[in-house]
């Protein structure tokens, strides 16, 4: 048989025996005793909802360097840490083909879920115009924001989804729909990114908080409900091109997600076959092991998007962490990742909601300094439907279909930048940027951020 072939990784991971994954991970928690430590409950039926002047939708509150670091000293940030550390400690070793059993408020969340998968089928992409996302999206959007209270609103009270309500819903539970409707994009900008994906643990935190979901269905809500949601931005990135959010995508590991690969790492500890090099072996990334763990499938996808080049070329970062030693150390350091480049940066975090539930308690004592106030920017919604500027990223799904896009665009089309056309916008990261008097035919290649992984 092959050396290239599945059994000859056939041995058991070889992890020093005096290496601890719980213990190492609880260090990287704000407090290393808390880390299995449940979040504070409320109660849906008594909790009094914030921002009731806006219908008590959840509201952004970091705007500033300051207010970030002001978040990293609160509770909330340490449950939202300890929520996603619980997760990926939950799935250790489990596969999503697992022998597990679906609990009716799972199997609720599912529905919700497939309502939601079902209006992609209702509202189909418009005949391609440009490679910057297709403006159905938008439309579908719409459909979310509207359906989602209800939808919520009979799920959490155990009614039929589609059950009519003739008296007002409780403002809580707009608050709740802000995390999942902010789940799927920006319906302005027509892209996706970690700050969307966040949102969607968000919503899952709150749906813990309110005690809807128990501890012991931890599993299931990522082996379950993350992979369900997974798979529907997969089908709306593929259907509506959605663009990747910032320069390149969530950090160089994958043009939109990062949380399959922290929570696939953890599925593949101890794996009797997969080290994190199999990676770079494509029969066993196109084998059936891509349907049993995250992380796999997430390389198959990427394999079959970007065909026109190799891992290497097109995901540096991936192949840099295929040559870590085992899973564990691949997991601990995809926690540090985002810990660092999700929850510690700005232009993601200062598009977090926070209302009762998911609550902001500024700290006073963090004082913002002369370099944080003379940096402030303004938070900006630049909306590229008809821009062109030059630091937009493709998706790649447009990327692969570049010759029907060339055939259904007219040069002459009055969607597209003029060339004397001026933008004075702010890109994804909330940079300022100009374009006068550009050259369409002489666009410069955006700059990619490279980060690196971090193994310390």
């Amino acid at each position: 048989m092959s050396e290239n072939k599945i059994p000859s990784f056939g041995l058991k991971s070889n992890v020093n025996s005096t290496y601890n994954h719980l213990e190492t991970v609880s260090k990287l928690s704000s407090e290393e005793k808390l880390v299995n430590e449940p979040p504070k409950f409320v109660d849906i039926k008594t909790i009094k909802p914030q921002n009731v002047e806006n219908k008590g939708v959840a509201q952004k509150r970091i705007i500033s360097k300051r207010d970030l670091r002001s978040f990293h000293t609160t509770a909330t940030y340490s449950e939202l840490l300890n929520f996603i550390i619980q997760l990926s400690l939950d799935i250790q070793g489990k596969s999503l083909k697992s022998n597990f059993t679906i609990t009716n408020n799972i199997n609720s969340i599912l529905l919700l879920l497939n309502q939601l998968d079902q209006y992609i089928t209702d509202i189909p992409p418009k005949p391609t115009r440009t490679r910057f996302g297709n403006e159905s999206f938008v439309e579908w959007f719409n459909m979310v924001e509207k359906e989602t209270p209800r939808l919520l609103y009979n799920l959490l009270n155990e009614k039929s989804l589609n059950t009519p309500i003739t008296d007002e819903i409780p403002l809580i539970y707009n608050e709740i729909s802000t995390y999942l409707q902010n789940s799927w994009g920006d319906k302005q900008r027509i892209d996706y990114g970690s700050g969307h994906e966040l949102n969607f643990i968000c919503f899952l935190l709150c749906l813990v908080k309110i005690q809807f979901i128990k501890r012991e269905e931890y599993d299931l809500l990522v082996l379950v409900i993350f992979y369900r949601y997974l798979n529907i931005m997969r089908r709306l990135q593929e259907s509506y091109w959605l663009e990747p959010a910032g320069s390149h995508g969530v950090w160089g590991l994958d043009d939109y997600h990062f949380l399959p690969f922290l929570f696939g790492s953890s599925q593949l500890i101890e794996h009797k076959y997969i080290r994190p090099k199999s990676i770079r072996n494509d029969e066993i990334v196109n084998s059936s092991f891509s349907d049993e763990y995250m992380y796999l499938g997430c390389i198959r996808f990427i394999g079959k998007v970007k065909s026109g080049g190799s891992l290497l070329e097109h995901s540096p970062m991936l192949v840099d962490i295929s040559g870590v030693k085992n899973w564990s150390k691949v997991n601990e350091g995809m926690i540090k990742m985002f810990k660092s480049e999700v929850l510690g940066k700005l232009p993601i975090m200062q598009h977090m909601f926070f209302g009762s539930i998911v609550e902001y308690n500024d700290n006073p004592d963090i004082v913002e300094t002369d370099e944080e106030i003379n940096q402030r920017k303004p938070i900006v919604t630049h909306s590229f439907s008809s821009c062109g500027c030059i630091n937009r990223v493709p998706s790649m799904f447009a990327v692969a279909n570049t010759d029907k896009i060339l055939a259904s665009t007219t040069t002459n089309s009055d969607d597209h930048c003029n060339d004397n056309q001026s933008c004075s916008e702010t890109d994804h990261n909330h940079n300022n940027h100009n374009h006068n008097n550009h050259n369409h035919n002489n666009h410069a290649a955006p700059q990619q951020q490279r980060s690196y992984f971090p193994l310390d």
